[in-house]
């Protein structure tokens, strides 16, 4: 793993997303401008996701969950195990523009009173094309959410009781304390497939 000090980390939370991991991971240590960390934790998974990890073994950290714990655990070992100031979770079948994390670190540094950034997604499929742009201003995902570390920490990180929602869960908490900010640049890329029926479901609830 390169040592020059990040400015942000990108933990990717991965369980048998294999065929996906690559174009996540690339996408990942693309980004331009600043220096980054991309941590991959692997909550158990039983394909090959370890073995299209061992071409980025230099330039990442992967981290294996020795049972599964959920992705709400799996991120909080990332972001405790991550040394910026700046964390952001990438779910492993998603990309991310190389931009993301120059804009949304610059924004937070100049808005001292923002808790966490979060930012517009394009919906795409299999192949990558573009369904549709969604505002999270309207609604959020779990990802795409760039939060000061040091008080996600504070703040207790994600539940790791929650199996889902734990986005949800850990908005609720913020908001009693924080004001959520938001930019209107779509640098997520929200991948919809058959192997994820929570996306497929949620897909079709909410499609305008």
């Amino acid at each position: 793993m390169k040592s020059k000090f990040p400015t942000a980390s990108i933990i990717i939370t991965n369980h048998n997303y294999a065929k996906y991991l690559q174009r996540c991971v690339r996408s990942c240590l693309s980004q331009k401008h600043i220096p980054v960390e991309v941590i991959v934790v692997d909550d158990l998974s039983d394909d090959d996701s370890i073995s299209k990890l061992q071409p980025f073994e230099d330039d990442i950290k992967i981290i294996k969950n020795f049972k599964n714990v959920g992705v709400a655990e799996s991120a909080n070992i990332g972001i405790k195990e991550s040394r910026s100031q700046f964390v952001i979770r990438v779910d492993a079948d998603d990309f991310v523009a190389s931009e993301m994390c120059y804009f949304m670190t610059e924004y937070l540094e100049l808005n001292h009173d923002a808790f966490c950034v979060s930012c517009d997604y394009l919906m795409v499929d299999n192949y990558e094309n573009t369904l549709e742009r969604r505002y999270a201003k309207e609604k959020n995902i779990s990802c795409g959410i760039m939060y000061r570390r040091d008080l996600l920490l504070e703040l207790g990180g994600y539940n790791p009781t929650m199996r889902h929602k734990e986005e949800e869960e850990l908005r609720k908490r913020l908001g009693k304390k924080y004001k959520i900010h938001h930019m209107g640049m779509p640098f997520y890329r929200y991948r919809m497939h058959d192997d994820n029926k929570t996306k497929s479901k949620e897909y079709s609830q909410t499609k305008i």
